[in-house]
């Protein structure tokens, strides 16, 4: 069974779609002009035509074999049996049968002067493949509304082909040059500006020269350009009157399309520009002062120029948690796994932690952290560079690059730091830099969930710092121990607790059986006091 998203069924939609085409543009033509049914070009066009209807026979097959979606289980089904009849009952496999018929054999009957369009005009009516093949197309390109906007205007100038045929068709029924609306002729006056004629006035190419002027005239009425010669008959009237119709509907979709277009490539422009007006509002509100609204402008023109002003997390809440999970995986995995204290851990927990990822951007000479300052966030450099400096700024320790990581210890809240969970260095931005930060919140969040997780990280952060001679280990001894005594104080607590919960379990079902057991009672004498007479039959016992 063939999958309609898979490419090879992509492949074959492109072949059906040339050879849909090639019957769309030429069966009219070759009804029309009588230099097309030269006993020179019949080899080819007979060639041609064959062809296109043994890929209308295969795909008849193709389309048989091909899964569908059940919209009311939203299931594929793939037993032949069933997308044989589903293809019987749709409307497409309906018009695949009748474009399939062979109308050619009606020549042997009705001879060679009937026109070739009503012949084979029937290969048209599979027109429904070319539509299946755009919206594929379409679903495999980024530029969606260009590709539609060109869709559109393909389907007028074919409208505009045809239209130029049956304008010579009509003209040709009515006689050449026989009145100002239809084709001059051979010899008449609007050949001698066609460029392709001679001296003399005669065309070097008699079926070229009669298309072109045919297609300019058809351009001229169909987008209602310039002056066209009035009707003098009632089928010329009707004629005009047709095509006007046609292209106020279709050059009415083209221009909708066309701005529609321009909007939606703009859309994220006109959002951006309506925060940084406001911003410069606020800015003028609050009496800024001169520097840091140049700053602030700075960071909205580095934003436009690097394309960062689509706010990510608001883009992705069209996706349900899973898909957005996913992709925001794609985007962060591999980023997330060069983090020291993030190796080995468990998926599930780099899975939940990519999610909780946020972008901040730094201007050139911004300090991202400074020595001394409390570690709350992990920080990884996406796009950019930086530099560990001393504290007046000159003199430059190392250079952190794209990739790096930096501030990962801080936020384990690792006992026993020497440094007390405070920055041990001044980190300045260079030039423009975006960097990927996850909070201390945001972690330990994650964390609860993944007790395995959070011990392995927290030994492998240890080790770093032993390492690097950062860790007090006496220290971290201690509070380890402290640590221990006070969960092993929370364990009994909690063991106690339970223990009275359900020791108070226990006096409430026995409560509830003693008060059941009671009103048995009760009712027992009650009974025996209505039988005996003491009570009364109809007296009410409170």
């Amino acid at each position: 069974m063939l999958d309609p998203e898979s490419i090879l069924y992509y492949r074959w939609s492109f072949v059906v779609f040339v050879a849909i085409f090639y019957n769309i543009l030429v069966i009219i033509p070759r009804s029309v002009f009588d230099e097309l049914d030269d006993a020179t070009y019949l080899p080819y066009f007979l060639t041609a035509d064959y062809l296109a209807d043994l890929i209308y026979f295969v795909d008849i097959f193709v389309r048989m074999l091909t899964s569908y979606l059940k919209e009311s289980d939203g299931i594929y089904i793939r037993q032949p049996r069933k997308l044989m009849r589903h293809w019987l009952k749709s409307w497409l496999g309906k018009f695949d049968l009748i474009s399939l018929i062979p109308t050619d054999i009606a020549f042997i009957w009705v001879g060679v002067n009937v026109p070739y369009t009503i012949i084979r005009l029937n290969r048209v009516l599979k027109y429904g493949r070319i539509i299946e093949f755009t919206r594929l197309t379409e679903s495999r390109l980024n530029a969606g509304s260009w590709y539609r906007l060109f869709i559109l205007l393909s389907n007028f100038l074919v409208l505009i082909h045809w239209n130029a045929c049956f304008f010579y068709l009509i003209s040709a029924r009515a006689g050449l040059d026989s009145d100002e609306w239809v084709y001059p002729g051979e010899n008449g006056k609007k050949l001698d500006h066609i460029s392709m004629n001679t001296g003399d006035g005669h065309a070097k190419d008699p079926l070229l020269t009669k298309y072109i002027i045919c297609f300019y005239r058809s351009l001229h009425t169909l987008t209602m350009i310039g002056i066209v010669e009035q009707p003098q008959y009632p089928g010329e009237l009707l004629f005009m009157v047709g095509s006007l119709l046609v292209s106020v509907m279709l050059f009415s979709q083209i221009l909708g399309n066309v701005s529609r277009t321009i909007i939606n490539q703009d859309i994220h422009g006109m959002e951006f520009r309506t925060n940084i007006t406001s911003v410069k509002a606020y800015m003028e509100m609050r009496n800024i002062g001169e520097a840091l609204r140049k700053r602030i402008i700075n960071h909205f023109e580095h934003q436009w120029v690097t394309r960062e002003t689509v706010d990510e997390r608001k883009t992705l809440t069209c996706l349900h948690d899973k898909l957005e999970s996913e992709l925001s995986i794609q985007v962060h995995l591999e980023t997330m796994k060069r983090v020291r204290i993030f190796q080995g851990v468990e998926p599930g927990l780099l899975m939940d932690l990519v999610m909780k990822l946020k972008l901040q951007v730094f201007l050139p000479g911004d300090y991202v952290c400074r020595k001394g300052d409390i570690g709350r966030e992990l920080y990884i450099v996406k796009r950019g560079c930086l530099s560990v400096v001393s504290d007046d700024g000159e003199t430059v320790f190392a250079t952190i690059g794209e990739g790096s990581v930096f501030g990962e210890i801080s936020i384990l809240n690792i006992a026993g730091i020497k440094s007390g969970n405070r920055r041990t260095a001044n980190v300045r931005s260079i030039g423009y830099s975006d960097l990927f930060c996850l909070s201390k919140e945001d972690l330990w969040e994650s964390l609860g969930d993944y007790p395995e997780g959070q011990k392995k990280m927290v030994e492998l952060g240890k080790q770093l710092l032993i390492k690097d001679n950062l860790l007090d280990t006496e220290a971290a001894e201690q509070a380890e121990r402290r640590k221990n005594a006070f969960l092993n104080k929370l364990d009994n607590v909690e063991a106690k607790i339970e223990n009275i919960q359900i020791r108070f379990a226990s006096l409430v079902a026995e409560r509830a059986a003693a008060v059941q057991k009671l009103e048995k009672r009760l009712a027992r004498i009650d009974k025996m006091m209505r039988l005996q007479g003491v009570i009364p039959e109809e007296a009410v016992v409170c």
